[in-house]
């Protein structure tokens, strides 16, 4: 019987609050490398997120919010939203 695993990848960098600057919606986001990206949305983003609102699509994992990237790069750029792995 094969043990379970503890998932413990949050431990040293958790996710961190982040504030759109589009709509100002709040959600919870990490990233793991420049190009991966982990969201945490919640019922009250999603309401305040026009996009995901208009979107045809159930569900911010599925629709995702293009206008959102310009926040994540600008906590990025301002330090204030590490990237765990630069390699």
């Amino acid at each position: 019987m094969s043990e379970l695993r503890t998932d413990n990848r949050l431990d040293d960098v958790p996710m961190q609050p982040l504030r759109c600057q589009h709509c100002a919606a709040r959600l919870l986001a990490r990233k793991s490398t420049v190009h991966q990206t982990s969201l945490q949305w919640n019922a009250d983003a999603v309401e305040a997120c026009a996009e995901l609102g208009a979107s045809p699509m159930p569900g911010p994992a599925l629709a995702g919010c293009s206008r959102l990237k310009e926040s994540l790069e600008a906590e990025v750029a301002a330090g204030r939203l590490r990237i765990v792995q630069t390699v």
